[in-house]
């Protein structure tokens, strides 16, 4: 791998961990064992560093919401699965994109346009189910974009809700997360769609805390 892959693997574990205010360049630096310098050659600051996780973390998401032409579609639950493991991938961004995007002018033009490309992803993914008849028609253009916009706000914010609310596992904030966007997402559900998110909506999990 090369270092400066070696430097955004790194920094993914660190933020992830002690938050990305605790994490300086040196603290990186040391836990890969090379000088500051040499971090410094591939990234200017903290800030470059951040922003390239995000372009990585974009990157992925894409990969699970792009359509592709004579691919097999994606259960909702499915999709909704692999979604949040890209959440605990880079929890941290969950955690403080609030606070990273008013630091950085640049990062928060790249979460915006993120937030625009993906909005539009998931209405394509929804046609798609509709063909499966898996989700009930919308008719109204300005209900598909109310059902994408609240179910993207949910995933991306339940992080940082639910930790400042209830002391748990982090682990188990992820669960919770998938059963609101899942309960979220339901009302639109064909019947036989509805008996599989009720399943797991309903699931205890209690066993996994």
């Amino acid at each position: 791998m090369k270092t400066k892959d070696k430097i955004v693997m790194t920094s993914i574990e660190l933020f992830n961990k002690s938050g990305v205010v605790a994490v300086t360049t040196n603290h990186i630096a040391k836990e890969l064992s090379i000088s500051p310098g040499n971090l410094y050659f591939h990234f200017r600051n903290k800030e470059e560093i951040i922003r390239q996780i995000f372009r990585l973390m974009c990157k992925e998401t894409y990969q699970v919401w792009r359509v592709k032409k004579g691919q097999k579609v994606i259960h909702p639950l499915d999709l909704i699965e692999k979604n949040y493991e890209l959440f605990w991938k880079y929890r941290f961004f969950h955690r403080e994109m609030y606070f990273l995007r008013r630091r950085d002018t640049i990062l928060n033009k790249m979460w915006k346009a993120h937030l625009v490309k993906i909005q539009r992803m998931m209405v394509v993914v929804y046609k798609r189910w509709l063909r499966e008849g898996w989700m009930l028609p919308i008719h109204s253009q300005n209900e598909i974009e109310f059902m994408a916009t609240i179910l993207l706000a949910t995933a991306s914010n339940f992080l940082q809700f639910f930790e400042s609310a209830e002391r748990l596992p982090a682990k188990q904030h992820m669960i919770t997360g998938k059963k609101y966007v899942s309960w979220l997402l339901m009302p639109w559900t064909k019947p036989d769609m509805r008996k599989d998110f009720e399943a797991f909506v309903l699931s205890d999990t209690s066993l996994l805390t």
